[in-house]
């Protein structure tokens, strides 16, 4: 199974880190290595996901995905998944991840939930 590609970026600006997640989201791996690029957050700075390129999700990658933002909230960051595909995105929000998270349609609307002032 081919594994999902993972790119982090560290916004100074609006202190955050951005990951966009492309391909599968699919097994406990995937998840694994998620967490792992998106874990261990510095003191203040918030949490978007971009899983807008992801060309599917299982149970294994929810799961995976309300880790990552049960783990980040508890340590004290603001955290956002930002999904573009409206099929994947109703799937996102059927899953509950909503619950734990905002789940949003644009990064432009998560800038402003998970960013700290300077």
């Amino acid at each position: 199974m081919l594994a999902p590609a993972l790119t982090a970026h560290t916004d100074l600006h609006r202190h955050h880190v951005a990951v966009s997640v492309a391909g599968p989201l699919a097994t406990d791996d995937h998840a694994a290595a998620l967490l792992t690029a998106c874990l261990p957050l510095p003191r203040t700075y918030g949490l978007l996901v971009n899983l807008s390129a992801v060309t599917f999700v299982t149970d294994a990658g929810l799961r995976g995905l309300r880790e990552l933002a049960a783990e980040a909230t508890i340590t004290g960051h603001q955290v956002a998944f930002v999904c573009s595909e409206l099929m994947l995105r109703a799937e996102l929000v059927l899953a509950d991840l909503d619950m734990l998270a905002p789940v949003l349609e644009a990064e432009e609307q998560a800038f402003a939930l998970v960013g700290y002032a300077a």
